[in-house]
């Protein structure tokens, strides 16, 4: 053989074991996504939300594909779960971080497993989606409720209830579920029949437009991000011109909130969503100081020490009567709010089926939450203002 091919020859070997290794190396690093489908990719895929209040989720934009992160609210600095949404009918081959589930957008079917997030897919119009909830017969909205009894959207359970067969045969493209402390079982279980499941912890926000703007969480999977940034900015903008009609307020009625319920008293913890509500409506709260994002679990007899007193009382369960109330723990009677009849119930907009709006449309509603807060607080403020959500007890 002579110096010129053996020449050649090594240096078609050395080519070929640098190639070798670079494949090798990516492995360790990524998974690949394979996308088979000529269909042109969306130009709504590569715009990304400007998330104002919400603290709970982030958005990054990457080359080719997008990363969503749900932020771990019971431990700081952590992440409870990562999505990485590629576009549909990309025809290329995408490589992606092995650490969080791989998702094609839009998503054309979902099991939409809270009753929040039904009010942000009909808030983005794509209610049309949903193939699967939760409660079938606790479903407010009337054009999903007529699906529902159709059969075209059926019932799977939630959490320990969960109908694990069911929802792998019905095979969504995303299973939504509200997140809580840790991701049970069933939820795991989904995860690993390769499922795609999207948590939602928008509960945990520490305001009404932190939680509404987890409306652009879920854009993000439908490639409506855009339509979801102008949609919020009108409800951020209602909001605004109802806390602004507050503002000159200086009297603050106490306020109670919750109720006992086996054993305990969950009351909205000083930074919750709940408390920030109260704090724009000009209301006065005891544990405003409190650093609690979600509830305070709390003993009757603690309640009724600090709060006998309070003048207002909102949230009392699902009661629609005092003496409803009465009848589930003759101590309520011991509060002030009750005996002069100022307690308030969300019960309002509920159906013969007993399926309530306000679990639904509440979320995506905070301007009129707050204009039912703040009339009750103040009576004089929007003298034709009929309350939307909530409704006095008598």
């Amino acid at each position: 053989m002579g110096n010129r091919q053996l020449m050649l020859l090594s240096v078609m070997l050395s080519l070929f074991l640098i190639l070798s290794c670079g494949k090798s190396t990516k492995k360790k690093k990524h998974v690949s996504k394979s996308v088979v489908s000529d269909v042109q990719v969306d130009s709504s895929f590569y715009f990304k939300s400007n998330i104002k209040h919400a603290k709970g989720f982030k958005i990054e934009l990457h080359e080719g594909y997008k990363e969503l992160s749900v932020l771990d609210p019971w431990n700081k600095g952590k992440i409870f779960q990562k999505y990485y949404l590629i576009p549909r009918g990309v025809k290329e081959e995408i490589n992606l971080p092995s650490d969080g589930q791989v998702i094609e957008v839009p998503v054309r079917s979902i099991a939409a497993l809270s009753s929040t997030q039904i009010g942000i897919l009909n808030f983005l119009g794509v209610t049309d989606c949903i193939v699967a909830v939760s409660l079938p017969d606790k479903v407010f909205n009337e054009g999903l409720s007529k699906r529902v009894e159709s059969g075209e959207v059926i019932g799977v359970g939630h959490n320990t209830t969960l109908d694990f067969e069911r929802i792998v045969d019905l095979s969504p493209e995303l299973v939504m579920v509200a997140g809580f402390m840790k991701i049970s079982n069933e939820e795991t279980k989904l995860i690993k029949a390769g499922l795609p499941v999207a948590f939602n912890i928008e509960w945990m926000e520490s305001s009404p437009l932190a939680r509404a703007e987890w409306s652009k969480f879920i854009a993000a999977f439908f490639n409506m991000e855009n339509k979801a940034d102008e949609l919020f900015t009108d409800l951020e903008n209602r909001y605004s011109n109802v806390k602004s009609e507050i503002t000159h307020i200086n009297d603050k009625p106490d306020v109670i909130s919750g109720y006992h319920y086996k054993g305990i008293w969950y009351m909205p913890g000083g930074q919750s969503y709940l408390a920030q509500l109260l704090r724009d409506a000009k209301g006065e709260y005891c544990w405003f100081s409190d650093s609690t994002q979600g509830s305070i679990p709390l003993s009757f007899e603690v309640v009724l020490e600090k709060q006998s007193g309070s003048k207002i009382w909102f949230g009392p369960a699902h009661c629609q009567s005092l003496k409803e109330m009465k009848d589930l723990d003759e101590r309520y009677t011991l509060f002030q709010a009750y005996k002069d009849g100022q307690v308030y119930s969300v019960t309002k907009r509920t159906n013969d089926k007993g399926a309530n709006d306000y679990y639904e449309s509440g979320v995506i509603q905070p301007d009129l939450l707050l204009k039912d807060v703040a009339k009750v607080l103040h009576p004089e403020l929007f003298p034709d203002y009929e309350l939307y959500f909530y409704q006095k007890l008598e």
